[in-house]
């Protein structure tokens, strides 16, 4: 941790009420298997578990203290009206004795790749990102407790799956600089519309820092909106046409990696970026201003961008058993996310080109459109077969069957892999579907 402090000091950050004696603490815990002396406690509450349940034991392990919902029978323990809220307060604590850049990244698409492209291409100093997905209101207080004064700076991924989590999120890291992707069909089901997702994400603009800097996707539709939140704040905008501050032309979109110019406050570059697809360019662009905010110059920047970032289950390169080029884009999945993985499919060089597509999930009453419509730009995208895992997958392929399109339904994960497990070089396989879905099983049944 960045800091001690004492449990008063704890007591007063999360406008808690210490019972008993005052004493120095170390380490704040939430699981009772990384317990050490010195520890605070946090006894989370949530739909499948109690921390409550586990006081005795920490206290019993070496915990000096618990911050808790109920009345304790322990000799020391903070009293709050609930845990989730106290344990942002405490890391917002640590984030303040933090003096260096807080890199907040948000947007429907990409959060993950940018964060990961970005944090690698800081090299040259110590960085402390968000690991995996831990990117909602229990992952961004864990990731600002792993501070040290060892860290030179914070690059932290913003999630959400209700309405008011990144308001929530950005009070807690009060970000120096916000990275928003875009806005797109996602998270409809706790949203409830595009516009309420845009609102949402805005969330991290509207809490950053005063002084903050906010980088946007000057081709969003909420690009104006976001742009208005900002207000006083330095705004960096991306895109493809020349209104952006950083914009690209001459694409060379390729199977693998792509080329393009990237044009900067007057100056011009040629850049290669590591990745395919028109949206990895887009991602490169991000990185780029925000490493520009961050004090990097403009030709360094984009020389960054040419080190690929190697984020297992994003468009990740990989061989079957039986040769068959295997693109796992497993880690999750949003509308926009799948089109620009058929994108890529669509660009590789082999005779055959599949899709093993499992269901997008958190799309409400959207569910029905948004497969259809994925169906049909699979078809535009001239694929050799769809295969739907489950029923809801199985509404993309009755629209790509219906474009004169080959389709294979299936039910499980198994049928799934040996539809496609003797397939050779001459095909390329991209397995995609949301976390739900667990499609990682079809790809693990592949290369095995």
């Amino acid at each position: 941790m960045l800091i001690n402090l004492t449990l008063s000091d704890i007591a007063h950050a999360c406008n808690g009420e210490l019972v008993g004696e005052d004493s120095t603490v170390h380490s704040i815990v939430t699981d009772t298997r990384q317990i050490s002396p010195g520890c605070v406690f946090v006894a989370l509450k949530g739909g499948r578990f109690d921390g409550h349940d586990y006081v005795e034991h920490a206290m019993q392990s070496g915990a000096v203290g618990v911050v808790s919902q109920q009345v304790l029978d322990v000799t020391s323990y903070i009293k709050v009206a609930d845990t989730k809220l106290a344990y942002g307060a405490i890391a917002r604590r640590i984030r303040e004795a933090f003096t260096g850049p807080v890199v907040c990244i948000t947007g429907s698409n990409g959060k993950t790749t940018v964060k990961d492209w970005l944090a690698q291409s800081i090299h040259d100093k110590n960085v402390l990102k968000t690991r995996a997905n831990l990117n909602n209101q229990i992952g961004v207080p864990q990731t600002l407790l792993e501070l040290t004064s060892l860290h030179d700076t914070a690059v932290i991924e913003t999630g959400t799956s209700f309405s008011g989590e990144i308001p929530l999120l950005a009070n807690i890291a009060y970000p120096d600089v916000v990275i928003l992707t875009n806005a797109s069909g996602s998270h409809f089901d706790g949203l409830g519309s595009l516009e309420g997702i845009a609102i949402e994400k805005g969330g991290l603009i509207s809490g950053a820092a005063p002084n903050a800097t906010v980088v946007l996707n000057s081709d969003d539709d909420f690009f104006e909106y976001w742009c208005g939140l900002a207000a006083n704040r330095a705004v960096y905008s991306f895109g493809f046409t020349e209104s952006a501050d950083l914009f690209a032309t001459d694409l060379e979109l390729g199977a693998e990696s792509s080329n393009a110019v990237f044009h900067f406050r007057g100056a011009s570059l040629s850049v290669h970026i590591a990745g395919p697809g028109q949206h990895t360019v887009a991602n490169a662009m991000a990185v780029v201003l925000a490493l520009i905010a961050l004090g990097y110059d403009f030709s360094h920047a984009v020389k960054e961008v040419a080190t690929p970032v190697l984020v297992s289950g994003r468009l990740e390169r990989l061989r079957s058993s039986s040769g068959a080029l295997l693109i796992n884009d497993c880690y999750n999945a949003s509308p926009k996310s799948v089109e620009a993985a058929i994108d890529v499919l669509s660009m590789q060089s082999v005779e055959q080109k599949w899709l093993v597509l499992g269901a997008l999930g958190e799309l409400g009453n959207f569910q029905q459109e948004i497969h259809h419509s994925l169906g049909l730009y699979a078809a535009s995208k001239k694929l050799s077969c769809l295969v739907c895992l489950g029923p809801i997958a199985g509404i993309a392929g009755k629209a790509f069957k219906e474009q004169g399109g080959h389709v294979v339904f299936c039910d499980t994960h198994d049928e799934a892999a040996s539809i496609v497990s003797a397939l050779d070089e001459k095909h390329a396989i991209l397995v995609k579907g949301s976390r739900s879905a667990k499609m990682e099983n079809i790809i693990e049944a592949l290369i095995n």
